[in-house]
Formats: C-alpha cells, sequence, structure tokens
C-alpha cells in the first residue's frame, strides 16, 4: 500500500474512534461544548475517506465500493452539518440514530478498502 493510502486509512480509524466517544459524551448530554470539536474532526474524516478512496481507485479497488465510500462520506457532512434543522423536537432522535449509522458506514467502508488493499498486495506478492 502507498503511503497515502496507509495514512488516510489511519487517519479514518483515530478520528473515527475519537468521533464515536465524542458522539456518546453528546448523547449523554455531556461535553456540548465540544460539538464545533466534533464537526471539525468530523470534517477530517471525510476528507481522508475520500483521499483513501480516491487513492484506491487508482490501485485497482472496485469502483462501486470507492464511490460508494465516498458517497457515503458526503452522507455523513450533509446529516451532520444539517442536523440541528432536521426533524427538531421529540424526534430528532432519529437524525441522530441516522447520523451515528452513516459515521459507522463511512469507518467500516475505509476498512473494506484498507483490507481489499491488504489482500490484493498480499496476493500480489505470493504470486511473484
Amino acid at each position: 500500500m502507498t503511503m497515502t493510502v496507509t495514512i488516510a486509512h489511519w487517519i479514518v480509524r483515530i478520528t473515527g474512534v475519537i468521533q464515536l466517544i465524542l458522539g456518546l459524551l453528546f448523547w449523554t448530554g455531556d461535553a456540548l461544548g465540544l460539538v464545533p470539536a466534533h464537526m471539525l474532526i468530523g470534517t477530517l474524516l471525510v476528507l481522508a475517506l475520500w483521499l483513501l478512496a480516491a487513492s484506491a481507485s487508482q490501485l485497482g479497488v472496485p469502483i462501486g465500493m470507492t464511490v460508494g465510500a465516498a458517497v457515503l462520506g458526503l452522507l455523513v457532512l450533509i446529516v451532520g452539518y444539517g442536523q440541528t434543522s432536521m426533524l427538531p423536537g421529540s424526534a430528532h432522535w432519529v437524525i441522530q440514530v441516522i447520523h451515528l449509522l452513516l459515521g459507522l458506514a463511512a469507518i467500516a467502508s475505509a476498512e473494506m478498502i484498507g483490507g481489499r488493499l491488504r489482500h490484493d498486495r498480499l496476493a500480489a506478492t505470493s504470486a511473484a
């Protein structure tokens, strides 16, 4: 794997863990002052996911996998930045759950891309 792919993959992993911890704190009503940091870190996660997907597409990862990751990243941003105005009131938890699921799917797609790249690298090494 290239250095770019490795770094982007680790950024998604590290920021993903941070985002899940912050999200849990927000759901318990704690650390609400960190919402802007959550938004910034989420943007970094999505940018790293897009870089990973773009790089992986050049390394032979199926286009559906890379486009799916890019679309998930876009949806995370749209729902994340717009969620305060979506379904206000007692039904707002639905948007929060959707945002959580999209974020988890984005992280999972980065892991799938990383796994595919590792598999391809190992297959190429054993074939040589």
